[in-house]
């Protein structure tokens, strides 16, 4: 599997790359810690790290043909300047190194130092049956938690009560926590989406949930919007109808060669008919895999083109400030013919 990812890297280089993105390490060679460089050229395959990592990176190495192990124990931009010596020019990771780094750098190799974008990830965008097994698990395990909500919510006091609540459900279903806290969000509290959940009371009436875990590195992002007790008021049913029939529309949009524009726009459209689209204050949605984040990104201005293997979240929300919000997501796989569904908890108000 990192054999084949790696030729495929390779494939779309021009000068050797200098892989500092731990996600993009990740992909790549199967490494999990805190702390470790990738030089990847035609010719080599350079595997960087310090003490702690030598003997994972000599497991990991080990099935990957013509690599190799350097551990570094102080003075990283000399090895790496060593590293670099035979080379005119390399590539760097624009978006994850720092300034000082890369003056560091210049000040110790005759390498011309280039930035980069997006060539690990464009690889990473695509993901392959194991990694969409992983993503399906972890949506799994979102479910599996949210089938326990209206019970949790019964048995704790705040929002961040109810939030662990959800982070325990997870790994009781096999997922690990992800590294961004869930968003639980009760009554006006739901106005804002992306609400820090806090002491604040739950209540018995709007509550908006978004939250994901992972499995194998791979994460899940899931949204639902519910009304605890009694019946909910017939603006809050409206807002919900909107954005239910708004995100029906954005997934039913997606298929092969379909732009993130089209389906930011599908969602739109619903919205703008029921007059609520300048309530809907963020963008469509985006990649899942590695990281919560990815692209492709389903937006107004997006650009980016649909294809088979793409995860994609489709979260259309809708946003009343001091009354509260509806916001609906799930995960959706990119397939040859359409798309496939990954989170199925029922999206209902009463669910």
């Amino acid at each position: 599997m990192y054999t084949d990812r790696i030729s495929r890297l390779r494939q779309r280089l021009e000068d050797p790359l200098l892989v500092t993105h731990l996600p993009n390490i990740r992909y790549l060679t199967g490494f999990t810690g805190s702390n470790a460089l990738l030089l990847v050229a035609q010719d080599r395959f350079v595997f960087i790290t310090d003490g702690r990592y030598a003997e994972l990176g000599e497991r990991l190495l080990a099935g990957i043909p013509g690599s190799e192990l350097v551990v570094y124990r102080s003075g990283l931009e000399d090895v790496l300047a060593e590293q670099l010596a035979d080379y005119g020019r390399a590539g760097l990771e624009a978006t994850d190194v720092r300034w000082s780094f890369v003056h560091a750098m210049k000040t110790r190799v005759d390498t011309g130092l280039t930035p980069t974008k997006g060539i690990v990830e464009g690889l990473r965008q695509i993901k392959d049956e194991g990694e969409v097994e992983s993503l399906a698990a972890a949506a799994q395990a979102g479910d599996a938690a949210f089938a326990r909500v209206r019970a949790m919510a019964s048995e704790v006091a705040t929002e961040e009560e109810l939030g662990w609540g959800l982070i325990d459900a997870m790994r009781h279903a096999g997922g690990r926590q992800a590294g961004w806290p869930p968003i639980v969000a009760s009554g006006a509290n739901a106005a804002l989406p992306h609400h820090l959940a806090a002491d604040g009371g739950i209540g018995g009436g709007l509550l908006l949930l978004d939250y994901g875990c992972t499995v194998n590195g791979y994460h899940s992002d899931m949204s639902r919007t519910i009304w605890l007790q009694g019946e909910p008021g017939e603006e809050i049913s409206r807002m919900h109808a909107a954005v239910l029939q708004s995100q029906r529309a954005g997934i039913e949009s997606i298929r092969p060669g379909v732009t993130g524009h089209e389906v930011d726009e599908a969602c739109r459209r619903v919205l703008r008919d029921f007059g609520y689209e300048d309530r809907f204050l963020h963008s469509t949605g985006h990649g899942v895999g590695l990281e919560i984040h990815e692209a492709p990104r389903l937006a107004r201005k997006s650009d980016d083109v649909l294809a088979a293997g793409h995860v994609v979240t489709v979260e259309p929300g809708v946003y009343v400030p001091g009354f509260g919000g509806v916001r609906i997501e799930d995960m959706i796989l990119v397939t040859d013919s359409g798309y496939r569904v990954l989170t199925q908890s029922d999206k209902g108000l009463d669910a």
